[in-house]
């Protein structure tokens, strides 16, 4: 269990060979070694198995003994553990929570999750082939937080067509780690590696923090600039030549996406063109190819999506 304020929360799970429904669980809870009444907790409803369950209004510090019933079709099943409750008005490490999980037809796993940003280190997730993760075969730690994930899919450790499991934690600042947040499965798709891009040298970038790529009060450098070094980059496209609705943006190497995620580089150049690995590409201009044009990116594909009306003077 972890504490939270004065909260404490945990996860239920279970297996059941009859019907769940009108189902009721129950958590029972004192100080460990004493012999007054446990304090009961209802759990209504009943979550499905590895939801998250929150006990409010914890206000003594200490160790807790607790007992937590579940009964099913005149029968019940019992847990019982031991869980501390430090001072109440501690910051604490809180417990992600995984919305749900999309893959794209790409194959592109993508986790749309949410962490408390309060004290945050860094998020952690970790993917495995059993609800036991016993078996791991992919995670990541040490990188900032963005409500979607899109998972590294060029590490050749995630199969094809295969039930997988994730899940995530939460990493606090200065110290702590919070328990595991709910699990969610999904059945993984084909990864689709593009082999053949197109090299573009002079690709003007602007990532999706700001509003106006022009505004160079904003960015600090217009898109319209053709200066080096400050939003020039080297990119890929799966077309010889920018087609709205049919290009996709990589990297240099011809194999990443240029994705949130996968834009770390591009913000490490320095500059005024930050917010990349966090917002994407939202907007491009090729040097080489109709200058003077703009085009709106999808941020979250790379996908050239519109000429935008924001133009630059030929």
């Amino acid at each position: 269990m972890a504490t939270a304020k004065c909260n404490v929360s945990f996860q239920i799970h279970y297996t059941s060979s009859i019907s769940t429904t009108g189902a009721t669980a129950l958590c029972k809870y004192r100080i460990k070694g004493s012999t007054g009444s446990y304090f009961q907790y209802p759990i209504s409803p009943v979550p499905a198995s590895g939801g998250l369950v929150t006990l409010s209004g914890v206000q003594t510090s200490g160790e807790y003994e607790y007992i937590v019933e579940l009964t099913a079709g005149g029968v019940t099943a019992k847990q019982t553990g031991v869980f501390v409750v430090g001072e109440c008005k501690a910051r604490t490490c809180e417990i992600p929570l995984i919305n749900k999980i999309q893959v794209q037809e790409n194959g592109q796993i993508v986790m749309d999750y949410v962490v408390n940003t309060t004290n945050l280190y860094t998020p952690e997730y970790q993917i495995a082939t059993g609800v036991d993760f016993k078996n791991i075969i992919h995670l990541k730690v040490g990188f900032d937080f963005d409500p979607l994930e899109f998972i590294n899919m060029n590490d050749g450790n995630i199969p094809d067509d295969t039930f997988l499991y994730i899940r995530a934690r939460k990493h606090c600042s200065p110290s702590g780690v919070s328990d595991w947040s709910n699990t969610v499965g999904f059945r993984s798709g084909k990864w689709v590696v593009v082999k053949e891009t197109y090299t573009f040298a002079d690709a003007y970038c602007v990532s999706g923090k700001f509003k106006d790529p022009t505004n160079s009060e904003e960015v600090g450098a217009s898109i319209c600039w053709s200066a080096r070094d400050l939003l020039m980059k080297k990119i890929n496209l799966t077309t010889s030549v920018p087609q709205v609705m049919v290009s996709y943006i990589y990297l240099s190497d011809g194999v990443t996406r240029a994705i949130p995620g996968n834009l770390k580089s591009f913000d490490e150049d320095g500059g005024t063109d930050t917010g990349f690995d966090l917002k994407g590409i939202r907007w491009v201009r090729f040097g080489s190819h109709n200058p003077s044009t703009i085009y709106d990116v999808d941020p979250s594909t790379g996908l050239l999506i519109g000429v935008s009306p924001f133009k630059c003077n030929s």
